[in-house]
């Protein structure tokens, strides 16, 4: 989805209603013609170049600032970005154009989508569409502000709100003719089809999401230097995965259509240089056929030929697809009776792991440092308004006190008689400048106390993203402490000699890794303290079966539910019911249930 954002937010250009350098719009034909094919270097090199000219206005640099930033976001240059987002937004206060002005709501709504601050996509995104209502010939634009909000309702898995939004991108991608938007659009109605299909499994569903990737896919060939590789690439490995995942047809029928959209898409790959991660999807669908047909050395060839074509590629989603491709290796060696291989692929997964983690942890760094910025300007840009309101109350005040002065020695030079009246009123005035003085004071005191509290709750936001921090640090380290600890009871059994006992260790880890990666992020994200929760409370030491079981009746699932996910009796599940009462210390006649419950409130 973000590599689809990124395509968009380049060919969308705006030349129409800005008052644009020849230069300029040429060197953005340039750089859709350099992003369709994923020439994500040269762009940036033409860019860079082109920021150069001494005679851009400021429309020119704010349309090649904004898709330089975006540029910077997709290769991971998140602290650059931002720094060209905030200088967009600063061009567009100079500017009366209203497009530039939505081109920078839609390069902070870009990378907004990037640090997952998606209320503010959603705002930004909404800004740039009321800025362009009454623009005419803007198609491309309105579109990409409108695919950034479906793309933000996509990740909350909304199907409701993803229809509406793609229904009106299908709207300006037919209305520009541009077949990569057309394209898209047909991508994005795949997704909300699909998303419905699984949640209520009607076929139709699951007939309007085929029709639409092959809308996308004829488009392609049709028109194969206007629609991005990208594109292509997601919509052939979806259509294979189609026939993998809900095909009816004969397995071989069905495997030789796949391998026909892969071929293509492995092609696209080698000419274009799309997303890497893509080697690993095509060759996993590879594996799964060969699995299913019983071919297990082919199944462990293709993986192995996945990890290869992205090896020395260490970015975040590579990582996990790295992993994922690693645990099934060690699956189809532990099938094959080859131990010594699952013991290695285990091994290498593990490193994966750890250096996914390293990576999560220095990107979500980065991102919270950005975000700190951009709280922190708002904090100055609140605290300059009201300063410059304070000095406007202050200028008056002063204003008026001059003039009672004026007033106040004409009044004495005028009349003598009245100098004794005269002399009253300037008593008064001396009392209330003294009250006048110290309300004064008193206001600099409340700004002082205002500016104590707002450098407290930036320490407060601190401590608690290094809270956050420390919270996940925790979660990921008790998995791999666990890991550890499997891999020495396996290398104490191979020293053994007694395969057995190691193929046993490996099936009761292969089950206990079953979803609880998936149960674990769950329960983290609605409630973070859980698991750490859980440790303290216990009065003897908890395994990581221990937090599984916790993890599982926390989400009320019955005993013959949890019987069923660890394939082991019911009486065995109440027994560890029973054991984990007497971890925790609680009497017999308590309820483990509820005593997880109101842990996790």
């Amino acid at each position: 989805m973000r590599k689809l954002l990124l395509v968009l937010f380049i060919v969308c250009h705006t030349v129409m209603a800005q008052d644009l350098l020849k230069g300029t719009r040429e060197v953005i034909k340039e750089i859709e013609r350099f992003d369709l094919k994923n020439q994500d270097d040269k762009a940036i090199q033409l860019i860079e170049n082109a920021l150069k000219n001494p005679a851009n206005t400021t429309d020119d640099l704010i349309l090649l600032k904004s898709h330089l930033s975006g540029k910077y976001f997709e290769i991971d240059s998140l602290k650059l970005g931002s720094q060209l987002v905030d200088e967009v937004m600063e061009l567009s206060k100079n500017t009366q154009s209203p497009v530039s002005k939505a081109l920078a709501y839609r390069a902070r709504a870009y990378m907004n989508s990037v640090l997952n601050l998606s209320d503010l996509v959603i705002k930004d995104s909404k800004e740039g569409l009321k800025l362009l209502e009454h623009v005419e010939g803007e198609d491309r634009m309105k579109y990409f502000l409108n695919y950034l909000i479906y793309a933000v309702y996509s990740g909350w898995n909304e199907s409701d709100k993803m229809e509406e939004y793609i229904n009106l991108c299908k709207r300006y991608a037919v209305q520009s003719g541009d077949p990569n938007l057309i394209a898209n659009v047909h991508l994005g109605q795949a997704s909300v089809y699909i998303n419905r299909y699984r949640k209520e499994k009607q076929k139709a569903d699951l007939d309007s999401n085929y029709k639409h990737l092959q809308a996308a896919y004829k488009l392609f060939q049709d028109h194969p230097e206007q629609v991005s590789s990208n594109t292509f690439v997601v919509v052939s490995v979806n259509l294979a995965n189609n026939l993998l995942e809900f095909s009816t047809a004969p397995l071989e029928e069905r495997r030789v259509q796949a391998y026909r959209y892969l071929d293509a898409a492995e092609v696209e790959l080698k000419n274009n240089r799309a997303r890497f991660s893509r080697w690993i999807n095509i060759y996993g669908i590879r594996s799964e056929f060969a699995m299913k047909q019983g071919n297990l050395a082919l199944a462990e060839q293709y993986l192995i030929e996945a990890v290869s074509r992205v090896q020395g590629r260490r970015d975040n989603s590579l990582l996990k697809l790295e992993y994922t491709v690693y645990k099934a290796l060690v699956s189809l060696s532990e099938k094959k009776g080859d131990l010594q291989s699952a013991l290695n692929y285990q091994k290498t997964a593990e490193k994966i792991l750890s250096d996914n983690f390293n990576q999560q942890m220095i990107m979500s760094a980065q991102k919270l440092d950005i975000q700190y910025e951009i709280e922190k300007k708002d904090e100055q840009l609140k605290l300059l308004t009201e300063t410059a309101s304070l000095r406007q109350r202050q200028n008056y005040l002063y204003g008026g006190l001059a003039i009672l002065a004026i007033l106040g020695l004409a009044f004495m030079f005028r009349s003598y008689h009245f100098k004794l009246r005269y002399s009253i009123e300037r008593e008064k005035k001396l009392a209330k400048d003294k009250e006048d003085a110290q309300r004064q004071a008193e206001m600099q005191m409340q700004l002082e106390k205002e500016e104590q509290a707002r450098l407290k709750a930036e320490q407060d936001l601190l401590e608690l993203k290094h809270q956050q921090l420390q919270k996940e640090a925790l979660a990921n380290s008790l998995i791999i402490e666990h890991k550890n600890d499997m891999l020495k009871q396996i290398k104490t059994k191979l020293q053994d000699g007694d395969p057995r006992d190691v193929q046993k260790l490996l099936r009761e880890e292969t089950m206990l890794n079953a979803d609880f990666e998936d149960i674990k992020w769950q329960i983290q994200q609605l409630h973070p303290t859980f698991f750490q929760q859980l440790i303290e409370k216990a009065t003897q030491k908890l395994t990581p079966l221990d937090l599984r079981y916790c993890a599982y009746i926390y989400l009320q699932m019955s005993t013959k539910q949890i019987a069923q996910v660890l394939h082991v009796e019911a009486q065995s599940v109440r027994m560890f019911k029973y054991r984990l009462k007497q971890k925790f210390g609680l009497p017999k006649e308590s309820d483990l249930e509820t005593f997880l419950q109101e842990v996790g409130v």
